[in-house]
């Protein structure tokens, strides 16, 4: 089935560089995924722009240097993302429209190797119940209320298609864990087992073309750790699209 983007609610636009350093458990995801625990993709603003999250200087330093940003351009690009934090980007590293990415990676991440810009979408037919799952829970009493994720803010209250001109890579199988993605294999599961067992065959991404067939993928992840009694819900099928910078 081919994706129409129209059918696509835009859940936002990701700038990353595949920085090919493995992390303590040495598990390799496919270069091509938005799953953040244990990636060898390293995605931009992230914590470390905002003045106001915790990383040392030197921590900041490192991670710029990650997009070629060179330790004299850093506090220019944490004043802009101070500025632009809930408006223009949100945690950590979700932009809300395509061309805002474009710009920042424009003004910033020109040195930046083999920069990619992928936007997300979520098949309109899902919209409804992530709205509905991912929402932050009621403001207690005494305390202040909760945030929605910048995901859910793209998806739920910022609704929009998918921008149009980009190239479409496949539905990657996902987990919103509130200010990021993961997936099956950044989660310890072994996703060839999962597709030899779902019939599926990815493409050359390692992702599925076809949105029927990345559902019933997620509808067995869901029977699995309902039988395992994991806590892990929610696997959807989200739509990968390539942009030119």
């Amino acid at each position: 089935m081919t994706a129409h983007l129209q059918d696509y609610v835009a859940s936002g636009y990701f700038l990353s560089r595949h920085a090919g350093v493995r992390d303590c458990t040495g598990i390799e995801l496919r270069r091509v995924s938005l799953a953040h625990d244990h990636s060898r993709r390293r995605f931009f603003p992230e914590s470390w722009t905002l003045s106001w999250c915790r990383e040392t200087r030197e921590q900041r330093i490192k991670e710029a240097a990650v997009f070629g940003i060179a330790e004299g351009d850093l506090d220019e690009v944490m004043a802009w993302a101070d500025r632009s934090f809930d408006s223009v980007f949100g945690a950590w590293d979700v932009f809300f429209t395509l061309d805002d990415a474009r710009a920042a990676a424009r003004s910033f991440l020109r040195s930046a190797v083999e920069l990619e810009l992928w936007g997300v979408g979520l098949h309109r037919t899902l919209v409804s119940a992530f709205c509905e799952r991912s929402a932050p829970p009621p403001q207690k009493p005494g305390y202040a209320p909760a945030g929605a994720s910048a995901i859910h803010v793209a998806t739920c209250m910022r609704s929009a298609p998918l921008a149009d001109g980009g190239t479409v890579l496949g539905h990657e199988v996902l987990i919103d864990v509130g200010c990021s993605f993961n997936s099956p294999e950044s989660l310890h599961v072994d996703e060839r087992e999962l597709f030899r067992d779902a019939g599926l065959v990815p493409n050359t991404h390692g992702l599925i073309a076809s949105f029927d067939e990345a559902l019933a993928c997620c509808q067995f992840l869901e029977a699995d750790a309902s039988e395992d009694g994991d806590e892990r819900a929610g696997w959807l099928p989200w739509l990968l699209v390539r942009y030119s910078l």
